[in-house]
C-alpha cells in the first residue's frame, strides 16, 4: 500500500510505528471535531429538550438563555 515492505526491517519498523502514529492523530482531531459540532446536539435530544429531526437539521435553539453564550 505504502511500498514500506522494501525497506529493510529496521526502517520498515519505523516507518510503520510513524504510520500508526499519524492515524492516531488524525483520528483524535477528527472525533473530537465531530464531538464538539455534534455533543450538545446529541444532549438537547436525549434530555428531551429536542426532537431528532430537529437536531439533524440544526434547528434546536443552542444556548440555555437564548442565545448569548456566558
Amino acid at each position: 500500500m505504502f511500498g514500506i515492505e522494501t525497506l529493510g526491517g529496521n526502517a520498515q519498523a519505523v516507518v510503520l510505528v510513524g504510520i500508526v502514529l499519524l492515524e492516531a492523530l488524525v483520528l483524535y482531531v477528527a472525533y473530537g471535531g465531530l464531538e464538539t459540532w455534534l455533543g450538545p446536539r446529541f444532549r438537547r435530544v436525549l434530555e428531551g429538550r429536542c426532537a431528532v429531526l430537529d437536531a439533524i437539521l440544526m434547528r434546536c435553539q443552542t444556548t440555555e438563555n437564548g442565545g448569548v453564550d456566558r
